[in-house]
């Protein structure tokens, strides 16, 4: 049975386990059928066939990286009653459906979402920097590879108005149109297997797995940010008509498929582009080929082990502790996560899960995996894909700055000094738009000297601004302005002259984006002396008079504005009639704790926020999605939740 909320958040029943997950694939085919297709395909390498061209490069991708070889595997290694989970999950999409999902689809959608979510790229950005510029400047850019990101945290009874913990995050990622996350509550009746959570279920796969409250227990994540994968550079070559790799001691055979893809030219016209799939003694080829100087193949432990963890989705359900909850997560693969957990006993936890390889001098993987992994408890736990704490060294070493987990955690403190926490006041946190990143940069306009007049009232007006990137704020947009001059100068230096540029297509360009790379790590930048041999002082200075020079600007959320990507936007295709939701004024920034990710800097939001949730273990607990329930337009509930998501705002649980 599916029951609707007054947002049309579907509570899913069933009188047996199998019974929840038929229902909730059906939920989730009534509401997003759209959206499943595109996941299918997208796991599938299928989207050119929908798309055209645009979306070659994803199929290739996906094809090269065995997203669908993965997922049998991965399919296949569940225990019994996980895999009996998936296909009740599978069937209750096929109800609905009429292009049948298999068995193994489900995972396959899982891996969709996390290919990219990894780190190999940023191996590949950092090769790229000390092949161009030189390995230097390496240290400049030792952070997170994407500018924004996810928060977490838990409080313990200690701090709460109800004497019982309170978790809250939200985790960043593009915003799409559908999301990505279904809000769901999952019911069995079952007196000898009940349980009543609510969460956040990646569409397409069962469960709620990131994010879920379960009465008694409650859990949420932030990526860790480990260092899990490798990029391998390869030679590969032809020979009597097979595919060989240099390896170690010699050449060695490379195993080789063919596959077609295809993709649409025209109204019911297609070509056929063949795709050669290789994969060496050190894993799938997916950049590159024989004689082709840039061919990386990519290990994971997913690949590895054959395996993605997906056994955690009933115990998560089942969970009644904290220590239910962790132990579910022993399992788990990939992504590495930070996990925050708390339950009505009053234990609260934050510890790493997944497989981070041990590695040996020569970064080779000895076949073991890091343990143990992180693990801290207190009465206030906060993790933003940051350095948590000292042994964090040993997963990784690219980890987000600072600066939103010390916020988060001096605002914790200010409310718990005013009074105790509530979910209201914790989902405020949530929305803190802050820049304390930027301090570095108006630390240095405060230091100059010989200012002319414009350029001096424009210092001196930023240096008394609140600091708050509000929507309604025009010292903001100033503030955008000067930083946007001050990156612009910098990546202008000789040094990075061809840096700025993705040598491995339009797909992977993001993580190329020299200028998004140099607003993120400005703290650091600007702290070095001569970086990239400029004259960081006069630099300031020049941003300063080329934006007093100009007419003021209007308010900061009349150009940062949240523009959720609809597929076709995000294979660089005009979006249908009607599918774009509107487009509404965001307060936040790059690191603030609401980071909303501004295109250049201070353009529109195209990454941030793609859910908010507070779980209380007394009962009050809120969500929001930046749309809404549906993925149909014409639906009321396909946006209803946008205007409360867009001003940084949770919507109280129903339980209906």
């Amino acid at each position: 049975m599916i029951v609707r909320d007054s947002h049309g958040i579907p509570s899913v029943f069933g009188d047996s386990v199998l019974a929840v997950a038929r229902e909730q694939g059906r939920a989730t085919a009534q509401d997003r059928p759209g959206q499943l297709e595109v996941e299918r395909r997208r796991a599938e390498g299928t989207c050119a066939e929908l798309f055209g061209e645009p979306a070659l490069e994803w199929d290739v991708l996906a094809r090269r990286a065995l997203l669908v070889d993965l997922a049998r595997r991965a399919y296949a290694a569940l225990a019994p009653e996980s895999r009996a989970f998936v296909d009740a999950y599978v069937d209750g999409v096929n109800d609905v459906l009429a292009r049948r999902w298999q068995p193994w689809t489900p995972l396959a959608v899982f891996a969709v979402q996390h290919l990219l979510f990894s780190g190999f790229p940023s191996q590949l950005w950092r090769r790229h920097l000390a092949a161009t510029a030189g390995e230097e400047w390496l240290p400049l850019f030792r952070t997170e590879g994407l500018p924004g990101g996810s928060n977490a945290l838990v409080v313990d009874g200690s701090r709460t108005a109800s004497g019982l913990p309170i978790l809250a995050g939200d985790p960043h990622r593009v915003i799409e149109a559908p999301g990505c996350y279904a809000q769901v509550r999952l019911v069995c009746t079952d007196p000898r297997d009940a349980f009543d959570v609510s969460g956040l279920a990646f569409v397409g796969v069962p469960g709620v797995p990131h994010f879920g409250h379960a009465g008694d227990v409650a859990w949420g994540i932030t990526n860790a940010v480990a260092d899990d994968e490798d990029a391998y550079v390869e030679e590969l070559a032809r020979h009597r008509g097979a595919v060989i790799a240099r390896g170690g001691s010699g050449w060695e055979p490379v195993a080789r498929r063919v596959e077609q893809v295809r993709v649409r030219v025209g109204e019911d016209r297609y070509d056929v582009r063949e795709v050669e799939v290789l994969v060496t003694d050190r894993g799938p080829v997916v950049l590159g080929g024989p004689g082709e100087p840039a061919t990386y193949s990519l290990r994971t432990p997913a690949y590895v082990l054959g395996d993605l963890g997906l056994d955690a989705l009933l115990p998560l359900l089942r969970a009644r502790t904290t220590a239910d909850v962790t132990a579910a997560f022993t399992g788990w693969v990939a992504p590495v996560d930070n996990l925050v957990v708390g339950d009505r006993h009053g234990a609260t936890e934050h510890r790493v899960v997944g497989r981070v390889p041990e590695r040996g001098p020569d970064r080779r993987w000895t076949g073991g995996w890091v343990a143990p992994l992180p693990r801290r408890t207190g009465p206030v736990l906060v993790t933003a894909n940051d350095r948590a704490a000292a042994d964090f060294d040993r997963i990784g070493a690219d980890f987000a700055p600072p600066h939103r987990a010390r916020r988060i955690r001096e605002l914790l403190d200010e409310q718990a000094a005013a009074g105790p926490l509530t979910p209201e006041s914790v989902a405020a946190v949530l929305a803190d738009d802050r820049q304390t990143a930027g301090a570095a940069l108006l630390d240095t306009m405060a230091t100059l000297v010989d200012l002319d007049g414009p350029a001096a009232a424009l210092r001196e007006r930023l240096l008394g601004w609140d600091r708050r990137m509000a929507a309604t704020s025009v010292d903001a947009a100033l503030f955008a302005r000067v930083r946007a001059a001050v990156v612009d100068g910098l990546a202008a230096a000789p040094v990075l002259a061809g840096v700025d540029v993705s040598p491995h297509g339009d797909l992977l360009a993001p993580w190329f984006d020299l200028r998004g790379r140099i607003r993120l790590c400005l703290p650091v930048i600007l702290a070095a002396d001569k970086p990239f041999g400029v004259d960081v002082l006069q630099l300031v200075a020049e941003a300063l008079a080329e934006v007093a020079a100009q007419p003021e600007p209007a308010s900061w959320g009349s150009a940062h504005v949240g523009v959720p990507l609809t597929a076709h936007q995000q294979f660089g295709l005009a979006a249908p009639d009607g599918a774009a939701p509107p487009y509404l004024p965001l307060a936040g920034d790059d690191d603030c704790v609401l980071a909303t990710r501004a295109v250049d800097g201070a353009g529109p939001c195209v990454h941030g926020p793609v859910a908010r949730w507070v779980w209380d273990l007394a009962g009050a607990s809120r969500w929001v999605v930046p749309l809404g329930a549906s993925g149909d337009p014409s639906s009321p509930h396909h946006h209803d939740q946008l205007a409360v998501w867009a001003a940084g705002g949770t919507l109280p649980l129903e339980q209906p």
